[in-house]
């Protein structure tokens, strides 16, 4: 009877560990961005809706002066918040609930929020930065976007709806949406002592390189906010 001896090979062992295995541990995870959680909205305000509607007006001139983050936080509500969390609906109404927009806020002076660009969260009422430093620059020229303390960038990305509908209607619905929440924002504005102007002049060439925006987001309405200046 022949005896079979097994020999172990040290140098094909060694390479086995240091294969995939080992690559795995030394890839470092990405971090995600971080986030900054929201001072809830005040759901009984001072104002009524017909005082907001009768005083709102488009206004480019602005006072030197911080939004606040609680006054911050209460425009993004208005604009995008959640109003019935079993559903996910919002405040502004969005075609077959499917909800393209996408909010971003160029923070330039808010009190209590480090200057950046950050990304809307509706569903936990949280920030989450995605650009260090003031980029109101790269917004656009106008003087009321390099002025005003926070601007905020609606962006839509029609994928999802123009699976059930065609291109240009889906389009299209995303810019209606865009409306109501914009108007949504500046009533709100009004509501707290603040002023602002929607915009469609704005850069969006230095926006998307800013963002990195996918080709599927496209950049749509700026709207200000700001104190009234003199």
């Amino acid at each position: 009877m022949k005896r079979v001896v097994l020999v172990l090979l040290p140098a094909f062992v060694a390479v086995v560990l240091s294969g995939p295995l080992c690559a795995a541990e030394d890839a470092a995870p990405t971090a995600p961005a971080p986030t900054i959680t929201l001072p809830p909205p005040d759901l009984v305000g001072t104002m009524t809706l017909e005082q907001a509607l009768a005083q709102r007006r488009s206004v480019r001139q602005y006072a030197d002066a911080s939004v606040t983050l609680p006054q911050l936080s209460q425009l993004l509500w208005a604009a995008q918040g959640i109003t019935e969390p079993s559903r996910r609906l919002r405040t502004a109404p969005s075609a077959m609930a499917s909800y393209p927009l996408r909010l971003y806020v160029f923070a330039g002076n808010v009190s209590d929020l480090a200057a950046g660009v950050y990304l809307y969260l509706p569903q936990e009422h949280k920030l989450q930065l995605v650009v260090e430093g003031d980029q109101r620059a790269n917004a656009g020229t106008q003087p009321q976007i390099r002025n005003a303390p926070v601007l905020f960038l609606f962006t839509a990305d029609i994928t999802a709806m123009s699976q059930r509908v065609d291109t240009a209607r889906a389009r299209d619905w995303a810019m209606i949406e865009a409306g109501h929440a914009a108007q949504n924002l500046l009533l709100e504005e009004v509501a707290l002592g603040l002023v602002g102007v929607p915009m469609a002049g704005y850069d969006a060439v230095k926006i998307r390189t800013l963002l990195k925006l996918p080709d599927s987001e496209e950049p749509i309405y700026i709207v200000s906010a700001a104190k009234r200046g003199g």
